[in-house]
């Protein structure tokens, strides 16, 4: 019923900056990543927000601090020793993801238990309704889902104008949302905070390769690449964050950083021989594929106890993530090597 629904109605890949929920009742339908950012400002100006939620996730803090106007001076006043030091943290981020978040998603005991528990601290610290708790507490292992990371969600939860609905959606009137147990909750708003098709792959850009077959073709049944940067049977079709070169504990754009690498690497390949174009062999890629999917089996996201995500395809296959951490893909995708690819003259 959500197309008779008489009130602005948006997703949040299709946002309308014109809408105002100033004093209205809003609807939010969903609690991920998306919802996370968008419930707290809302909240602030709407006269009640309810938020329908059909799975609890966790959340780590930010934690996040405003940067101050003598913040500022002082980076501007040598601004050398900034950029050094910026540069150092950068890198003390980096260091840390890489050796330590990345054990709860390699599933390690130890990396796991820490993960958890300071997700679980953090819902006790915000959330002190034991009965509230215990709905925002998922029933499944960490990792499984995108771990979100925010410091206010749980802050607007608390308002007194805001309510966490867990009980089933059945159907959009055209100004309520009727719940399952007969409830019909009079609404003005609706933010669709519903997630993103992802294992689908469904490009926006047409591209065809050898023997007139279309990437989308190619990727009917199951996206692959090779190293989520080229494809076999599409030559000099190089792309950054392909499949399997998402993350879920470090900064995605060091993995383009080393893509970009990859590819610079390759077209110095095509001016030192005056080939024209290369792709990968299928072999390469078969390789390739294979033995991410035997890696993936290891983390967290091949986990049974999982079940299904975005992470997967309906049949199972994990075509979002690497299977490590960014040092070893950097390495992996450091040099190019010939006998991967074949040239064409």
């Amino acid at each position: 019923g959500l197309e008779s629904f008489d009130g602005p109605a948006m997703h949040t890949a299709r946002w309308d900056r014109s809408v105002d929920w100033t004093g209205k009742r809003v609807g939010v339908i969903g609690t991920g990543a998306s919802a996370v950012q968008l419930v707290p400002p809302m909240a602030e100006t709407a006269a009640h927000l309810t938020v329908y939620q059909r799975s609890p996730n966790y959340i780590i803090p930010r934690p996040d601090q405003a940067i101050t106007e003598e913040d500022k001076a002082l980076v501007l006043a040598n601004p050398d020793a900034a950029m050094r030091i910026g540069a150092l943290n950068r890198q003390l981020i980096f260091d840390t993801a890489e050796a330590l978040t990345w054990k709860a998603f390699e599933w390690t005991p130890e990396g796991r238990a820490a993960m958890t528990r300071r997700a679980l601290d953090f819902l006790e610290s915000k959330i002190s309704d034991p009965e509230m708790r215990n709905r925002l507490t998922p029933d499944y292992p960490i990792g499984c889902r995108r771990i979100l990371i925010c410091d206010d969600y749980y802050d607007a939860l608390n308002r007194e104008t805001v309510t966490l609905e867990t009980t089933a959606i059945t159907r959009i009137h055209p100004n309520a949302v009727e719940l399952a147990d007969g409830r019909k909750v009079e609404t003005d708003v609706l933010a669709l905070a519903t997630g993103f098709k992802t294992a689908d792959w469904d490009l926006s850009v047409e591209f065809t390769g050898q023997g007139d077959i279309s990437l989308k073709e190619a990727w009917a049944n199951v996206a692959r690449a090779y190293y989520g940067i080229a494809v076999t049977g599409f030559p000099n079709l190089f792309m950054l964050y392909g499949p399997n070169t998402n993350l879920g504990h470090n900064s995605i754009t060091s993995m383009m950083e080393a893509q970009m690498g990859h590819v610079m690497g390759a077209l110095s390949v095509l001016e030192e021989t005056g080939a024209v174009a290369l792709s990968p062999t299928s072999a390469a890629q078969d390789a390739f594929n294979t033995g991410l999917q035997a890696d993936l089996e290891k983390t967290v996201w091949g986990d049974p106890a999982c079940g299904a995500s975005w992470y997967k395809t309906e049949a199972g296959e994990i075509t979002q993530n690497w299977s490590g951490t960014v040092t070893a893909y950097r390495d992996a995708v450091k040099d190019v090597r010939p006998e991967d690819y074949k040239l064409i003259e």
